[in-house]
């Protein structure tokens, strides 16, 4: 079982080339002829699944692909995970709220995946395997984790063809429209998401406020956050877009991300994932139920 860190298909070519000349600058790991060489001396450039020797031309289609030699030198982090739904393909896990999902550092998601996944069986098994998406640092909720080469290439399409439907679940400040569609750039990007709102119950500190159904459209960073915040319905306990004055302390982000809909990447059959209510946020609307009520 391997890491995969890169996957390149052949781009059709005028002349017939070899595979250490054709990968010049394909893999931004090993950009020099150098480098190439000692890769495929390494064995770490497979073609087709399978091993690539230096004479080997490359034709139109191949799948190349960039490999780690020594997979127990990623960091592994210890951490129980919730994992909704696990196959040889992908595995679905609830990151908690507060853990970052990638980055330098030991304490991610990332690297807390592989000791809660069963390797995969598929001979195109990837080690660790790899989030297909990312969520904030204080955003909970459902992440897609690809076990294989194959699911890697086919999910990570179907994100940037918008085929992955997401749904969130939030808890923002005011009495928000009944169904609401907020389309605004974001960074000069076009950025569309849909609200819908589920309850709306008053609140002694912040007048109101709304239990909400969030589905973007698209897939800005923190789009979710920005666009509520622009539409004066900031998310409850959000420092960044939010006034810090509706903060709660210690309390966190309330919004979750909690649905996921795909086709799988295998089989083709439609795949739909859902967790209930954080308790955080069921404790909390509860309470302001209660109180609301009663007043």
């Amino acid at each position: 079982m391997a890491s995969q860190n890169e996957i390149h298909i052949a781009n059709p070519a005028d002349d017939k080339i070899r595979i250490n000349d054709y990968l010049i600058g394909v893999f931004t790991s090993i950009p020099s002829r150098k480098s190439i060489k000692k890769a495929i001396r390494k064995e770490r450039i497979l073609i087709n699944g399978q091993i690539a020797r230096s004479g080997t031309w490359v034709e139109e289609g191949m799948r190349i692909e960039l490999v780690e030699d020594d997979p127990t030198k990623f960091p592994n982090y210890e951490l129980d995970l919730q994992v909704v739904y696990e196959d040889d393909y992908f595995a679905i896990v609830n990151k908690p709220a507060g853990l970052v999902s990638s980055g330098n550092q030991l304490r991610t998601l990332q690297n807390a995946v592989a000791a809660n996944l069963k390797a995969s069986a598929k001979e195109d098994a990837i080690y660790p395997p790899k989030l297909v998406h990312r969520l904030d640092s204080a955003t909970s909720g459902l992440i897609i984790v690809a076990k294989n080469a194959e699911s890697v290439r086919i999910l990570g399409q179907m994100l940037e063809k918008q085929q992955i439907k997401k749904k969130y679940l939030a808890i923002v400040i005011g009495d928000s429209k009944e169904n609401d569609r907020i389309d605004k750039k974001i960074h000069d990007k076009e950025a569309l998401s849909i609200l819908i709102k589920k309850e709306a119950l008053r609140s002694e500190k912040f007048g109101m406020l709304s239990l909400v159904e969030l589905y973007p459209q698209s897939g800005r960073t923190h789009q979710l956050r920005i666009h509520m915040a622009e539409n004066n319905h900031p998310i409850l306990g959000d420092r960044l877009y939010g006034n810090r004055v509706h903060d709660l302390k210690g309390k966190g982000l309330f919004l979750v991300a909690l649905g996921l809909e795909f086709d799988h990447p295998a089989s083709g059959n439609k795949m739909k994932f859902e967790i209930p209510m954080p308790k955080k946020f069921q404790k909390y609307w509860d309470g302001l139920r209660k109180r609301s009520t009663s007043s």
